[in-house]
């Protein structure tokens, strides 16, 4: 039967370190890959209509879900 070592003092977390921190974010910044400006567009426009889309679904649909509220009551 084996025993842990109990630890005698407290984890004490790091101080926090601005400089440090602001490093480490630009690191990861540099690591991002960032779309070209033609692959923005597109992607932005399929988003835009994608939501346009869906928009004009819902209010189809409301409109219908009030005209067949209109005849029932």
């Amino acid at each position: 039967m084996t025993t842990e070592p109990k630890s005698t003092s407290p984890e004490v977390p790091a101080k926090f370190n601005p400089r440090q921190f602001l490093t480490e974010v630009r690191g990861e910044l540099d690591k991002v890959v960032w779309p070209d400006r033609k692959q923005l567009i597109s992607q932005s426009v399929s988003v835009v209509l994608i939501v346009v889309v869906i928009a004009s679904f819902i209010y189809l649909l409301d409109e219908l879900l009030k005209w067949l509220s209109g005849l029932i009551f």
